[in-house]
C-alpha cells in the first residue's frame, strides 16, 4: 500500500488527517515542520507528501524546493494543504513544483480524491517507465543476437541455450534492480551487488556521508531501520536488517537478534544473565541487547574471529 508523508505544524489537522488515510488503508507518517519533513522524506522515500504551506522555519514551498533539487526525492508528488487564499502565493508555490493546491478547511471527500488521483497518476507514470525499460531489453536482446549471428565468438551475454524471451527478462530483472535498489546513484556499470561502505545523512538543510564504520547498531522497525551512531544520533531507513545483512560486510557486522545487528567494533562487552543467555553492551549505546538463542553460535564464532571480549557471568 502507498505511503504518505505529512508535513504540518498543525497537531490536529496532522491527526485528523492521518487517521483519515489510515482508514482508507495508507500507510502514514508525520513530521511537524519543514525541515523535519525533508528528513523523513529522506528516510522514508514516500509515494505522496501532503504540505501546509505557512510553517514556522522552512515553510511549504522552502520543502518543495528541496524535494525537486533532489535526483532522489524530485519525483515525489506534493499536495499543499493550507489555509492560504492567496492567488499570487499559490501560482508561485504551483510554480516551485507542487502538483495540486487544496485550501483548508477543506471536506475530507476532496482531500481524499486529491490523494488518489495523483497516487493513480504516479501508479501511471511508473507503469509508463517499466514499459519503456522493457521495449529497450526488447531491441538490446535482439542488438546481441545480431552480433552473435555475425560474430560466433560474441558470446558475452547472448547465448544459443536461452531463449530470447528468458534473456529479455533477466535484463529487464536487472534494469530494475539497479533503478529500484533504494535510488542510490549509479556509481559505475558493473550490475554485481551493491555493498555500500557509507550512508547518506541527511539534517535539515545540511547533509554528511557517514561511514559504515561509525555506525554501532541497526534496530528493526518494521519493514524499516534505526541506524545508530555517535552520541544518541540516530536516523531510519526505508531498507529491513535482512537486506542489510546481504550489504554490510559479516566481518564485522553480526546480526544478533531479529531486530537487531551490531558493529562489533563499538562492542564493549558480553555479560551472561543468569538464565544463560547472552546480552551485549556497546560503548556510547545505552541500550542493552540480547542474543538470541538462534543467533548465540554463530555470534560466539564471530567473537572469536573479531578478537572480541570474552561473555562475563552476571
Amino acid at each position: 500500500m502507498p505511503n504518505i508523508l505529512i508535513i504540518d505544524d498543525d497537531e490536529e489537522i496532522c491527526r485528523i488527517v492521518a487517521n483519515g488515510l489510515r482508514r482508507e488503508g495508507y500507510e502514514v507518517a508525520t513530521a511537524p515542520n519543514g525541515n523535519e519533513g525533508l528528513i523523513a522524506a529522506a528516510a522514508l522515500n514516500p509515494d505522496l507528501i501532503l504540505c501546509d504551506l505557512d510553517m514556522p522555519g522552512l515553510d511549504g514551498q522552502g520543502v518543495v524546493s528541496a524535494l525537486r533539487r533532489d535526483s532522489r526525492l524530485g519525483e515525489i508528488p506534493v499536495i499543499f494543504l493550507s489555509a492560504c487564499t492567496e492567488r499570487d502565493q499559490i501560482r508561485h508555490s504551483m510554480n516551485l513544483g507542487g502538483d495540486d493546491f487544496i485550501t483548508k478547511p477543506a471536506p475530507w471527500p476532496e482531500i481524499l480524491a486529491a490523494v488518489e488521483a495523483r497516487l493513480c497518476r504516479r501508479q501511471k507514470q511508473r507503469k509508463h517507465l517499466d514499459q519503456q525499460v522493457e521495449k529497450a531489453a526488447e531491441v538490446f536482446v535482439g542488438i546481441i543476437h545480431d552480433l552473435d549471428k555475425a560474430a560466433a565468438g560474441v558470446h558475452w551475454l547472448a547465448d544459443s541455450t536461452t531463449s530470447l524471451a528468458d534473456q529479455q527478462n533477466h535484463i529487464i530483472q536487472l534494469v530494475h534492480q539497479s533503478l529500484k535498489a533504494n535510488n542510490r546513484p549509479n556509481t559505475g556499470t558493473s550490475l554485481a551487488p551493491h555493498r555500500p561502505t557509507s550512508l547518506l545523512i541527511k539534517d535539515s538543510n545540511r547533509q554528511q556521508l557517514l561511514k559504515l564504520s561509525e555506525v554501532k547498531a541497526l534496530m528493526a522497525y518494521g519493514e524499516y531501520s534505526n541506524i545508530y551512531w555517535g552520541k544518541d544520533q540516530h536516523l531510519l531507513f526505508r531498507k529491513p536488517l535482512k537486506q542489510w545483512v546481504m550489504e554490510l560486510p559479516s566481518n564485522q557486522f553480526v546480526r544478533v537478534h531479529r531486530q537487531a545487528i551490531i558493529n562489533l567494533a563499538f562492542l564493549d562487552f558480553v555479560e551472561k544473565t543468569t538464565g544463560g543467555k547472552l546480552q551485549i553492551h556497546m560503548r556510547g549505546f545505552t541500550k542493552l541487547i540480547p542474543v538470541s538463542q538462534r543467533a548465540t553460535p554463530a555470534f560466539n564464532r564471530c567473537l572469536k574471529r573479531f578478537k572480541a571480549p570474552k561473555p562475563v557471568a552476571s
